[in-house]
């Protein structure tokens, strides 16, 4: 089933090389979702907010189960560089013995920068860097209490009504007893294809490596998204883990609200 899940992604990948189609002039330009897992190299708006929120219902294979808000605020600062805010919000998780506890996530911190543009330089390419601030009750299961980061070179491309969403770096995981953290890496692929105006369905595969503290994950999400105005975007998504240490099953659906400039009227 994992083979089966990356030999589509690298044949959805291929098509668009392939074809090499000029841009569309139907309004069928492929627009991304929220980001699912994959991250775009492209960037907020300088002076513009971005509000991402979701809803998501996490079936894991321990029979345990998680549901969860995430929050997320993007503030772009120039051409080449925003900020983002989020968190993972309310969250309710059901143990493997059936025992609930609920409370809030951990708040994570990071930024983006574009380093070279499909405009100029035929690919969007950047860098993305996360913090996340240990809040959430580790006594609840929900948080782990230390401090992780991580850091992506993220790289973005369209061809017609195709978009290509590459991701490549590493979690710095803390070690939840004891002292010192876990490299991990991690790897993506995000395909988008526009298939009529307004509308985009996208699939988003991606691996964490195994380590000390948990075993190698892949997954693929297939989502479709509905451009309901210039500045809102809804969306929904299934996932399916193709690996034992990738969740069973995950349920997701939110939307991407372009607020407006700070400090327009």
């Amino acid at each position: 089933m994992m083979r089966q899940g990356l030999a589509l992604s690298v044949l959805c990948l291929c098509l668009p090389l392939v074809a090499q189609e000029p841009a569309p002039d139907d309004g069928c330009a492929p627009r991304a979702c929220r980001p699912l897992f994959s991250t775009s190299a492209g960037l907020a708006e300088p002076g513009v907010i971005e509000l991402e929120v979701g809803a998501q219902r996490i079936s894991n294979r321990d029979r345990s189960e998680d549901t969860c808000f995430p929050v997320q605020l993007n503030l772009g600062v120039s051409t080449w560089f925003d900020l983002r805010f989020s968190w993972s919000g309310p969250m309710l998780r059901k143990d493997s013995q059936g025992d609930s506890h609920q409370g809030g996530g951990d708040p994570v911190i990071g930024g983006q920068a574009l380093l070279l543009n499909q405009g100029t330089e035929g690919l969007d390419l950047g860098l993305a860097y996360w913090h996340k601030v240990p809040r959430a009750s580790v006594s609840k299961g929900i948080g782990t209490g230390k401090h992780d980061d991580t850091l992506l070179l993220t790289a973005s491309r369209t061809w017609g009504r195709w978009g290509l969403d590459v991701n490549a770096g590493a979690n710095w995981i803390s070690r939840c007893h004891g002292e010192g953290r876990v490299r991990q890496a991690a790897a993506s692929l995000s395909v988008t294809y526009s298939v009529a105006p307004c509308w985009n369905l996208t699939l988003d595969t991606y691996a964490l490596a195994a380590t000390e503290l948990n075993s190698r994950a892949v997954s693929s999400i297939l989502a479709f998204s509905r451009d309901v105005t210039p500045n809102l975007c809804v969306d929904m998504g299934v996932e399916v883990g193709l690996t034992r240490g990738a969740p069973g099953l995950s349920l997701n659906a939110g939307f991407v609200w372009r607020l407006g400039r700070l400090g327009s009227s």
